[in-house]
């Protein structure tokens, strides 16, 4: 999978963390089926890095690139629904 990082804008979280939550085997990619984010081609991503860290991410992709705009850790709704999600798929 490949990265480009150039609109990537949250320093405090590495963009390797950011790529490996990416890689996670549970992680969700979630398209917006209304509203902004959808509009302009926005779409989520909950998964967890090596060091497990829960991250939210913000990216844009053309299909073959992503392209993280920001990233945040998850909040306690979304690591229980990441959490939910991925007993599901066992």
């Amino acid at each position: 999978m490949d990265f480009d990082w150039s609109s990537y804008s949250t320093p405090e979280i590495p963009p390797q963390e950011v790529q490996e939550s990416f890689e996670d085997p549970f992680c969700l990619r979630i398209l917006p089926g209304s509203g902004a984010l959808a509009e302009h081609s926005r779409f989520l991503c909950l998964g967890k890095s090596l060091s497990g860290k829960s991250l939210f991410s913000l990216y844009s992709s053309d299909g073959r690139r992503m392209r993280p705009i920001a990233s945040r850790i998850m909040t306690s709704h979304e690591t229980y629904f990441y959490e939910r999600k991925a007993k599901e798929s066992l």
